[in-house]
Formats: C-alpha cells, sequence, structure tokens
C-alpha cells in the first residue's frame, strides 16, 4: 500500500489532472482512515516500544537495585554464638575458665581443694551455646558432700548425675543440682575425683 506522499506524488506526474483530482477525491476517505489507522499504531508503536523500553528500563534499573540491595552483603556485627561482622563472622570464643577458690569466683565446699601438682584445677566455663563445661580434680579431707556451687546462670534445668573418674581409676559418680547448682559427690573415694569431661545445657 503506498503512503499518501506516495500517491500524491503520482497524481502530479499524471496527465489528466481531472482525472488525478477525482483520484485523489476517490481515495481520500480511505487514505485517510488507513493513514490515521497506521499512524494510531505507529504511535502506539511507538508508545509500546518507548513504554516497553522505558517499563524495561526502570525494571532492569531497579533489578539491578535490586539485585545490588539484596547482594550487598550485611555489616552488622554478628552476636550470640558468632563474633567479628558480617558477611564473615567467627564463632565466638568460649568464656574465660573461671577457677574455683579463685578471688570472685565460687569457694570450695568444707574440705575440698585441688589435687595440685600436675592435675588439674578445678573450674568451669559456659561456651557460645548455653554448654556448662566442668574441669579439674579434686579431694576432700571433711565430710561435706558439696565439692562448690555454680553461680546463677551455670545450672541445670534438672538434676544432673555423671560418672565420673575417681581415685586410682575406680569408678565415682557427680551430681548437679538444679535446685541450689551444688556440685556434690554422690559415690567414691573423695581422696581424688576428676571434673573434667562434665558438661550439660545450663538452664
Amino acid at each position: 500500500m503506498l503512503g499518501g506522499t506516495a500517491v500524491a506524488a503520482t497524481a502530479t506526474k499524471h496527465k489528466d489532472a481531472k482525472a488525478d483530482t477525482k483520484l485523489v477525491k476517490a481515495l481520500a476517505p480511505s487514505l485517510s482512515v488507513k493513514h490515521a489507522k497506521t499512524a494510531n499504531s505507529a504511535i502506539n508503536a511507538t508508545n509500546a516500544v518507548n513504554a516497553t523500553n522505558a517499563t524495561n528500563a526502570t525494571n532492569a534499573t531497579n533489578a539491578t537495585h535490586a539485585t545490588t540491595a539484596g547482594g550487598a552483603p550485611p555489616t552488622d556485627s554478628a552476636g550470640g554464638a558468632l563474633s567479628g561482622s558480617c558477611p564473615n563472622p567467627g564463632l565466638a570464643a568460649p568464656e574465660a575458665v573461671r577457677l574455683v577458690g579463685a578471688a570472685g569466683q565460687p569457694a570450695f565446699g568444707t574440705g575440698w581443694s585441688n589435687v595440685g601438682g600436675s592435675f588439674q584445677t578445678a573450674g568451669f566455663y559456659k561456651d557460645p551455646f548455653g554448654v556448662v563445661h566442668l574441669q579439674g580434680d579434686v579431694k576432700s579431707t571433711g565430710a561435706s558432700s558439696t565439692i562448690f556451687v555454680l553461680p546463677p546462670g551455670y545450672c541445670p534445668t534438672a538434676v544432673e548425675n555423671f560418672p565420673v573418674y575417681g581415685n586410682g581409676g575406680t569408678a565415682a559418680g557427680i551430681a548437679i543440682r538444679q535446685s541450689d547448682c551444688n556440685v556434690v559427690l554422690v559415690a567414691g573415694d573423695t581422696s581424688f575425683i576428676g571434673l573434667g569431661g562434665i558438661t550439660f545445657r545450663a538452664g
């Protein structure tokens, strides 16, 4: 289909001007409608293209920003069982061992003390996951069964019983009460009791 300009150009070259005029008048309505539709289509197409491009551009920009925002690693300080800061935190270190009998720490029960020498000193600590760990080798020259008392926040949720190393490799038993946090000997030779290996989740 020829456009309006092409038709007009053709009409001016025709030898019969009247015929040209009649032809143009005859074709004008149809050419006008079709060209209008074409123009509308062109506008719509342009708008559609622009809208599509604009949309895509907007979306692309948003997508880029979203990707950047979503992909940007957090930089907040880590907490809980983690240390350092995001995006590469590390595992938090457990607290320092709290030595029984040291200044500001729980005292030994009556008659109890460290075995001494090359043996481990009695103590405890809590790891980043809330698990309490005991250590050390102790002995007693008295009648009290309470070796020491754990501070608040280090008690189990119920009575915990543990088999432990006794004098000369004999069996012994330790109980940790949730009611008063006492670490008590329930069985074994009091001349040597190993506390190492006792672990439990604090309540």
